[in-house]
């Protein structure tokens, strides 16, 4: 690795930051706080369909959560995250798998040699674009792993780990925030009333405004560094293994590096389409990798014990990361049993009616992103924004499109920002990335999405989009 002399602007930066599991505990303890401080109040729950009733709020006793409380909801955490967990488990092993098998090394080898001097300017975007394509169709938790895959990318092409994060995991959760098929929006459409994928068009021209954003960003920083790796973040930039240097032959890709690949993808694939016609759930995704570990084995001519202990290490390495999802979900438990959190939404969307039909698709998107700042998940939050929303904006002649898409924007243009987010944490883990350094690079993205967000839905809002 080359290491680079630190520069006066990354110690004007520098600040402690403590690890992301430290700020989930701490994030604990605020909302722990808050139910001593804040009226308790609630909202009455319509148990024919489990959505918030509009114009029902009312006063309750106060119900604080000690800090003891919080630690013992830590095993309901960790125990209501089942499925989340075993996804992880099963695509970490798949993606380990499929890097033991050599095929990524060899794909992108052959990539690298092929385009030359454009390796940057050509394959960055195409990977951009083609992960934010996977995250618009099929975004999920699991799409993290391939954040393996972007460390040997930039071994390849001497770029740092932020570049890794910028390529495999920003581009997935940037496509994700304004995608047509993920679960989010589909659950918005529904609970508002509206047909599933409908507004296709529109969506499609802010998830590709968004997109283009990622990969004039991601592919600037990379070509910055990689032509002065002392402008890199992180100061130094990952350099090819001695193996790679040694080995001077053409790269060769044969069918089965190709088949191997793609075993990455297609169980998405197959997912992405499923979700949108039948429903399909994580548990068909699973069965689908599965299916694609054994055909990797097949491919590969694995032995059967190797490739169950080679599976077996990479599912492993996804522990510690949904221990992390389990603490972060504290963080939605102590504001819901501490009562505080329809208080919070009653006291955002009275403001909200107040802003005028001129800011309040605005206002949705801002609120909701302050939610999304403690409880990342979106379908927890769908059940309780929507039907508030709904009444807000009939009243005010906002459509409730463009209400949906407010919801699902600010639902997803913090994700990579918020250190609750358990996959964010994820991503900072494998890749060795800290807070601080990540902040750094992405939050003038944030902002930069922000703008074309607000100008999206004033622009929609202006025309009527319904």
């Amino acid at each position: 690795m080359t290491k680079q002399k630190e520069s006066f602007s990354d110690k004007v930066f520098r600040f402690s930051i403590p690890h992301v599991l430290v700020l989930i505990l701490l994030i604990i303890l605020f909302c722990c706080g808050l139910t001593y401080i804040l009226p308790a109040g609630l909202y009455e729950i319509d148990p024919q369909t489990g959505l918030v009733v509009p114009n029902s709020f009312h006063w309750v006793e106060n119900s604080p959560i000690s800090p003891w409380r919080a630690l013992v909801e830590v095993t309901n955490g960790v125990a209501s995250q089942g499925v989340i967990f075993a996804l992880l488990f099963i695509m970490g092993g798949l993606i380990y798998v499929v890097i033991e098998s050599g095929a990524i090394n060899n794909v992108i080898n052959y990539s690298v040699y092929k385009l030359q001097d454009k390796s940057i300017t050509v394959l960055v975007p195409a990977i951009v674009v083609l992960m934010s394509a996977i995250g618009a169709l099929a975004g999920q938790d699991s799409l993290v792993t391939f954040v393996l895959v972007g460390l040997l990318l930039v071994k390849k092409l001497r770029l740092d780990k932020i570049a890794a994060l910028s390529i495999f995991y920003l581009s997935y959760i940037t496509g994700q925030a304004a995608g047509p098929t993920v679960a989010i929006i589909l659950m918005a459409q529904e609970t508002a009333g509206l047909a599933p994928i409908s507004g296709l068009g529109a969506r499609l021209v802010v998830w590709a405004a968004l997109t283009l954003l990622c990969v004039i960003y991601t592919t600037r920083y990379c070509l910055k560094i990689s032509k002065d790796p002392s402008r890199s973040i992180l100061g130094c930039v990952e350099e090819p293994d001695g193996n790679d240097e040694l080995n001077k032959s053409v790269p060769v890709l044969g069918t089965k590096d190709i088949v191997t690949a793609l075993c990455m993808l297609v169980p998405f694939a197959f997912y992405a389409y499923g979700a949108a016609a039948y429903a399909w759930g994580f548990p068909n995704l699973i069965a689908f990798a599965m299916v694609a570990v054994i055909v990797v084995g097949i491919v590969n001519r694995t032995n059967p014990n190797e490739l169950a202990v080679t599976f077996l290490k990479g599912a492993s390495a996804m522990g510690g990361i949904c221990l992390m999802i389990g603490f972060a979900k504290v963080v939605g438990i102590v504001l819901t049993d501490g009562k505080i959190l329809h208080t919070i939404a009653y006291a955002a969307v009275t403001a909200i009616g107040g802003l005028g039909d001129a800011f309040t698709a605005s206002g949705m998107f801002l609120f909701t992103t302050a939610i999304n700042l403690l409880i990342p998940s979106g379908p927890a939050k769908v059940p309780m924004l929507i039907p508030l929303f709904v009444p807000v904006a009939d009243v005010l002649g906002i459509t409730r499109q463009v209400m949906c898409l407010a919801f699902q924007l600010g639902d997803g243009l913090t994700n990579f920002v918020t250190p609750v987010s358990a996959v964010l944490a994820a991503a900072l883990s494998m890749s060795g990335v800290d807070l601080r350094q990540w902040w750094r690079y992405v939050l003038p993205y944030t902002g930069i999405t922000f703008i074309i967000a607000i100008v999206a839905l004033t622009i929609l809002q202006s025309i009527g989009w319904s």
